[in-house]
């Protein structure tokens, strides 16, 4: 079949992130199967117009809304048998519907909840108004979301129960896998450095374990706009001298920090999925978490972390201790919880629901 994936980003993006990770993983294992798999997507400068990575062609028009606008010519001039609609961002591909009959849409997270202090007040409210009405353009398609808490939201936004297909999300246990821990107590936080994933609660966390904990260390991997203010409130808390900023890394290096340590610390408001729970559970790596949408999907109380009540500081802490007290057996259980995702399972799955809409549609 010719798959069309629509995305404003694609997997060689400097800004890549988890919903691009997904688009990799599942475009590149469709490739393999014999599928004619082209991304259109938005570009950053200096980018090749057009290039080939791991089987998935990819088109890149200009930035934001430019591949919106280069949609519908590009539909008119080729031939598909289906487009993936993929929201990683709010703007729903409206074209697509209107030049192509066969459709689904992939919805990672509602937008509404992660956009404190991202955008301006005026520019939060069209996203949240355009958000609602998703159930226009998209009326009796199918949705495919990662979460339960994504489900749920879909449903909130008026979009039918059958047309909803859960698709969890895989593990790549080939990169991220047990290895010798650090021999003093480490804690790991790996993820974007923006607002709306309060990098800075892992800071106000490690000071409030240091007179518990000896010789205890942080690990912060990752940029972003927050960047520079967390190297900033390291200082002020006095806690510089156990953090270690490393910026972004190669996926090697990441997968062997995170192996080495003992407790990954995840404090977003939201996520489509906790991606980076999933890879830390693989390297045998548990993790503390606030008990909010997408997080809760991906860490399983007692097994691979603990999950508190979402802005409760002082229960977070008590879970760090807790683990980092007793940390082996949670190294063991994690590994088991990362067992039951798989990327193959994942893409079969989306194959399968591809030949369907393809098939009952025609």
């Amino acid at each position: 079949m010719r798959i069309l994936w629509l995305a404003h980003r694609d997997p060689m993006n400097p800004r890549a992130g988890g919903a691009e990770r997904t688009i990799n993983e599942v475009c590149a294992r469709l490739a393999e199967r014999g599928h004619k798999v082209i991304l259109l997507t938005g570009g950053w400068k200096g980018c090749k117009p057009v290039e080939n990575f791991q089987g998935i062609e990819i088109h890149r028009f200009g930035k934001s809304l430019a591949p919106h606008l280069a949609l519908p010519l590009f539909l008119l001039k080729y031939h598909f048998d289906l487009v993936v609609n993929d929201l990683g961002h709010a703007v729903p591909w409206v074209s697509s519907t209107v030049l192509n009959k066969h459709n689904v849409v992939f919805f990672h997270h509602l937008h509404a909840r992660s956009l404190m202090g991202q955008v301006k007040p005026a520019t939060a409210k069209l996203i949240t108004a355009i958000e609602k009405c998703y159930f226009i353009p998209y009326h009796d398609t199918f949705f495919v979301t990662e979460s339960a808490t994504s489900k749920s939201d879909l449903l909130g936004l008026g979009i039918k129960e059958r047309n909803i297909i859960m698709i969890p999300p895989g593990v790549d246990q080939k990169l991220f896998h047990p290895a010798a821990k650090f021999r003093y107590p480490s804690l790991v936080y790996f993820g974007g450095m923006r607002r709306y994933k309060r990098p800075e609660e892992v800071l106000y966390l490690l000071k409030g374990l240091l007179h518990k904990i000896e010789r205890l260390k942080l690990v912060i991997i990752g940029t972003g706009p927050e960047e520079k203010n967390m190297k900033k409130l390291a200082n002020e808390l006095n806690v510089q001298n156990h953090v270690e900023f490393k910026g972004r890394i190669s996926s090697d290096e990441l997968s062997d920090v995170v192996a080495s340590s003992w407790l990954n610390v995840h404090t977003s408001v939201t996520e489509g999925w906790g991606f980076s729970i999933l890879e830390a559970s693989a390297a045998g790596t548990p993790t503390v978490a606030y008990d909010v949408p997408g997080v809760r999907d991906a860490v399983e109380d007692g097994r691979n972390g603990i999950k508190v009540k979402d802005g409760n500081m002082e229960a977070l802490a008590e879970a760090a201790f807790s683990i980092m007290s007793d940390p082996e057996r949670w190294w063991s259980s994690s590994i088991e919880v990362a067992r039951k995702y798989s990327w193959d399972a994942t893409a079969e799955l989306w194959e399968s629901l591809i030949r369907k809409v393809v098939t009952d549609q025609k």
